[in-house]
């Protein structure tokens, strides 16, 4: 039968011829099914969404429901990167969703689990941990690029990633020895050169190279912003993007020791962030004219770690603080910090700065290292300075006291002069950190003497073996060696150790 329709003001109708097919509907019923990349399992619990609807796939990875023909479904699932399709005339529509997660077990070079190690894709800001069995799940990872792994006491491993979903990786061992390096030893002639041939003569794999002394300024060229907002750019004694390369071609590890506290430069230029002198209401300042940071003050952890990350960036395997803590060594009757000077205010303002710090250097190539008097973790108390093992411990990779025996007060262990009795001294007091660091993933790497302090006599061949001995009976890792003028007894030590220059371990994919 004919339909006819008038034309509006048309002289006659006009015919309308129909289709031999139905106009298709504005929707239909869809099924979506939910794949791993490569048609691979379904994944259930995928989120679906088209035009403002969703819904959930099953065990069997799909879901049904009416959908417009044309329109674009998107998929999502936890682990995975989302994907999209567009709702097809008929038929189901496919999705496939990559997983993003990389997983694998990590352990030593005789198969034992590596536990809390840390695991990162390279310029990425997610990590985790592995667990005691040295099995670790990371979420985020694209298709390319370069996994980490980072854990103190063993070298740093980097991985290629490939799209392989599994990546195993077993550490190396590594064990530091270093050496200190002051400024002097860049600014004097042919300094650098006997210290490096010291090295290539001896056990020592490392050096400890001062980036940033009790004076505030950087030793290296930098064009961070916080540094020339402070003025701490304009004493540059070595470019590191000479020395470092120079120093890893040796196979040398890199330790940059970074004063923080006690900072001249930066508490001249922002005395809003330095102790101040109520008596002056200029920056306080301890008996040799130095002034100090006030740790309550916003901004200290900041540029802290704004430096911290600055040396990691640039290539440091290690960034090492020193002197976080509290001021000393002055007029106490006239410093006013931001918040009361008790140990339970101080506390948490030295913690901060510890945790701001390492989450700057969490996903960096850098360990992240402090030293600390050892007094606070044998007292029951603070000692006046913020430092025990509660808010430090737990944010290091590894941790370094100074356990110089000249540095220890009469009767300390019950000596009256503990300078004499290096083993026992550095003995009794590795085993109590031993006991305060149980269950952390950090690693005791302390500082020994090589000098002679105050009316004590310098020490000798056979105390700085005494030393050493004393770390290696309570599972110190290594050592660093302190003599302000970086004058080192070589018979102290031991000749090169055949593989254990420092260096990055390479895992095949």
């Amino acid at each position: 039968m004919a339909v006819v329709v008038t034309a509006c003001g048309g002289s006659g109708p006009l015919p309308f011829v129909p289709t031999a097919e139905p106009t298709p509907s504005a929707t239909r019923e869809l099924r979506v099914v939910v794949l791993e990349t490569g048609g691979g399992a379904p994944i259930a619990g995928a989120t679906l969404t088209v035009d403002g609807a969703s819904a959930v796939t099953g065990e069997d990875g799909s879901a049904t429901f009416a959908a417009a023909r044309g329109a674009t479904v998107a998929a999502a699932a936890e682990g995975h990167d989302p994907a999209s399709g567009v709702v097809p005339d008929e038929g189901d529509l496919q999705l496939e969703l990559r997983s993003n997660v990389v997983s694998g077990r990590l352990t030593d070079g005789g198969g034992r689990p590596v536990e809390g190690a840390r695991v990162f894709v390279d310029g990425q800001a997610t990590w985790v941990r592995s667990d005691a069995r040295g099995n670790y799940a990371l979420p985020g990872v694209p298709g390319e690029g370069t996994l980490l792994v980072k854990r103190a006491g063993y070298r740093l491993a980097e991985v290629a990633l490939d799209g392989e979903p599994t990546k195993d990786v077993t550490l190396e061992p590594f064990e530091a020895r270093a050496l200190y390096a002051p400024a002097a030893v860049f600014e004097g002639a042919g300094r650098l050169d006997d210290l490096l041939d010291l090295i290539d003569r001896t056990e020592a794999n490392a050096m400890v190279i001062d980036v940033k002394e009790t004076g505030g300024w950087l030793y290296y060229e930098t064009d961070l912003p916080e540094a020339r907002e402070s003025g701490a750019d304009s004493h540059p004694i070595f470019a590191l993007e000479e020395l470092l390369p120079a120093l890893k071609e040796r196979g040398i590890y890199t330790i940059a020791r970074m004063v923080v506290m006690k900072d001249n430069t930066v508490g001249a230029s922002r005395p809003e962030l330095a102790v101040r002198n109520t008596a002056t209401g200029r920056p306080w300042e301890d008996f040799g004219g130095g002034i100090w940071l006030d740790p309550y003050n916003p901004g200290v952890a900041e540029y802290i770690a704004a430096i911290a990350g600055d040396l990691a960036d640039k290539g440091f395997d290690e960034v090492q603080l020193d002197y976080v803590r509290f001021f000393s060594d002055g007029d106490y009757s006239v410093a006013d910090t931001n918040l009361p000077n008790t140990q339970s205010f101080r506390l948490p303002a030295i913690r901060r700065l510890f945790r701001v710090v390492s989450e700057r250097l969490a996903t960096e190539r850098a360990f992240f290292s402090a030293d600390v008097f050892p007094i606070s973790f044998i007292a029951p108390d603070d000692q006046g300075i913020g430092q025990r093992p509660e808010v430090i411990m737990p944010y290091v990779d590894y941790f370094s006291p100074m356990v110089y025996p000249s540095h220890y007060g009469p009767f300390t262990f019950g000596f009256a002069q503990p300078n004499e009795h290096p083993y026992a001294v550095i003995d009794e007091t590795l085993e109590i950190m031993n006991r305060q660091s149980a269950g952390l993933p950090m690693r005791i790497r302390p500082w020994i003497q090589d000098f002679g302090y105050g009316e004590f006599r310098a020490y000798t061949v056979a105390d700085i073996k005494a030393e050493m001995k004393a770390l290696r009976d309570n599972d110190a890792l290594g050592w660093m060696i302190w003599n302000a003028r970086a004058f080192f007894t070589e018979a102290a030590l031991g000749p090169p150790r055949e593989g254990e220059d420092a260096g990055i371990t390479t895992a095949s994919p």
